[in-house]
């Protein structure tokens, strides 16, 4: 009875205690942290400076005292700080973590972004090359990088989508030599990536009279190896290197009279491989063979073409260096015809003879299919032409069919400006910019492209709209124009260089064109000395 009795109190102790601890298990609800995505760059570059204010999204409310913040760079450098604002001086690719504990709950939040931090020379940007005192060659940089303030919407924000800085004479400042004397023309080529042999900046051919033409990094500036080491047998006497074709497997460096020598390259991995023949470059047809001269080549910036065409001024054709493979790359090939059909009008001039036509000028854009080629003709009587044709891709040796040639007659009016722009006394320049309307949706800074042919007499830049033929005066500056150069994805942007040694970036796009946005984007305050040639320097590849 005595054990009942006990029992009964213990169970009513038992129960009194649950009833009493019934509230402990009522916990308050966990205030989740949702940190939204990060928006910003994904590639810097060393002394930007990496600033992220985290949005974070509560589930209860915003207190924030039991927080810990800590951002880890590129896995090594950790930062203990609510934002995060760092001069990146480290090089690395990998990413940016943020790990925000709560200490009370005992609970981690992570959110990361990638993050590329290369040397302040890979990104892209204009290279100048300019004449100093005693005609010495300088060579100088302009970066550009995104302005964080630019705006795409009218009335809003800054117009200028990029920041520029200027490096002044950067050869001697990595170098600390001077590069040489007589500076003549720069050209940008590349190397293939593997998973060996990551991507890198293109490297620069600089072509000088003394001490001759030379190739340097385009990460570090520094000299890499003379075109005159990559002869097999040394450089051919008094050859004068002035211009280059570099494309995947095969290269052609072109003198200053036309003359061409060729390598294949053993291996598409490296900047240079493979040496120079030391016999000219020549064009066989039908049984006859025929020197020709390469200073009408059209650079294009792309490598999947397979080849690069070139108008040969003697012979007065199109004719192609082929690049397709190791094996069949270094050849000089005619453009293969379907029959007359192909021609529209029917009496408009031939790919593979121009007749009384005289070549003014030659360019190429990339379209979805293929490459499209945009020429001026101008006839005996002076009346000027536009010429257009397309080519497809060829990587197996053969020639690429030639497709729609179609002639025509610009307007009246460009027929008179034509006529006073190209005087025979004037210094013009042309570019064909490489962008197509119908193969792009627009440009970087997200306005609409043009299809246009820039031309220059003197001081003045003319824009040529491809479609419809008309020309205006685009701008006009304080000296002559020695040189120009568009970006190498879209042409949206051209620099220009003038002979008193200002620097000045254009807006090529239609909010350009109608003034919507400044026509000049950019205008450098550095006296470069007088430029001799510009290159708009991309990425790591061919486009």
């Amino acid at each position: 009875m005595k054990f009942i009795y006990l029992a009964c109190i213990a169970l009513f102790l038992l129960l009194s205690g649950c009833y009493d601890d019934k509230g402990n298990y009522d916990y308050d609800p966990l205030n989740r942290i949702e940190i939204e995505s990060f928006n910003v760059p994904r590639t810097y570059y060393l002394g930007d400076k990496i600033e992220i204010k985290p949005v974070l999204n509560f589930a209860i409310d915003s207190i924030e005292d039991h927080l810990l913040f800590e951002w880890t760079i590129l896995g090594n450098k950790k930062i203990y700080s609510h934002d995060l604002s760092y001069i990146a001086d480290t090089l690395g690719n990998g990413n940016i973590l943020l790990c925000i504990k709560d200490t009370v709950n005992n609970i981690e939040y992570t959110q990361y972004t990638d993050c590329n931090i290369k040397t302040e020379y890979e990104a892209e940007g204009y290279m100048i090359l300019s004449k100093g005192a005693n005609n010495e060659s300088l060579l100088s940089y302009i970066k550009l990088t995104s302005n964080p303030n630019y705006s795409s919407k009218t009335g809003e924000g800054e117009t200028n989508y990029y920041t520029c800085k200027d490096y002044y004479n950067v050869y001697h400042v990595t170098n600390n030599e001077s590069m040489g004397r007589g500076p003549l023309k720069l050209l940008q080529h590349f190397r293939s990536a593997n998973t060996e042999n990551g991507s890198e900046v293109g490297a620069f051919w600089i072509f000088q009279e003394e001490p001759g033409c030379i190739d340097i990094s385009g990460v570090s500036f520094q000299k890499d190896v003379t075109l005159a080491s990559q002869f097999m047998d040394g450089m051919p006497a008094g050859f004068k290197a002035h211009d280059m074709v570099d494309m995947t497997w095969s290269t052609f460096v072109i003198g200053e009279d036309g003359t061409m020598y060729n390598r294949k390259k053993e291996t598409e991995y490296l900047f240079n491989s493979g040496l120079f023949l030391n016999n000219i470059v020549t064009f066989e047809e039908d049984g006859n063979i025929y020197p020709v001269s390469g200073k009408g080549v059209v650079h294009h910036r792309y490598k999947t073409a397979g080849y690069t065409l070139f108008h040969e001024k003697t012979l007065n054709r199109f004719l192609l260096m082929t690049d397709g493979s190791q094996q069949n790359g270094g050849q000089i090939l005619s453009p293969g015809i379907l029959g007359d059909n192909i021609y529209t009008p029917k009496d408009a001039a031939r790919i593979n003879d121009l007749g009384d036509m005289e070549m003014i000028c030659c360019g190429a854009n990339r379209v979805s299919w293929g490459n499209r080629f945009y020429a001026i003709l101008k006839a005996k009587d002076g009346t000027f032409y536009s010429y257009t044709f397309d080519m497809g891709d060829t990587f197996f040796g053969r020639s690429p069919d030639v497709e729609k040639v179609e002639q025509k007659e610009l307007p009246a009016a460009a027929q008179t400006t034509l006529s006073s722009i190209i005087n025979g006394s004037s210094k013009n320049l042309f570019n064909v910019g490489f962008a197509n309307t119908e193969n792009a949706s627009g440009s970087t800074n997200g306005k609409q492209l043009l299809d246009y042919v820039l031309i220059t007499k003197d001081n003045e830049l003319y824009l040529l709209e491809r479609k419809s033929g008309n020309i205006i005066l685009y701008d006009s500056f304080d000296a002559t124009i020695t040189s120009i150069d568009t970006e190498a994805y879209n042409a949206w942007i051209a620099g220009i260089g003038l002979e008193n040694g200002e620097f000045h970036i254009m807006e090529m796009t239609n909010a350009g064109y109608t003034k919507e946005h400044p026509r000049r984007m950019y205008s450098s305050e550095t006296d470069f000395g007088g430029i001799v040639d510009i290159r708009f320097k991309n990425g790591a590849d061919w486009q």
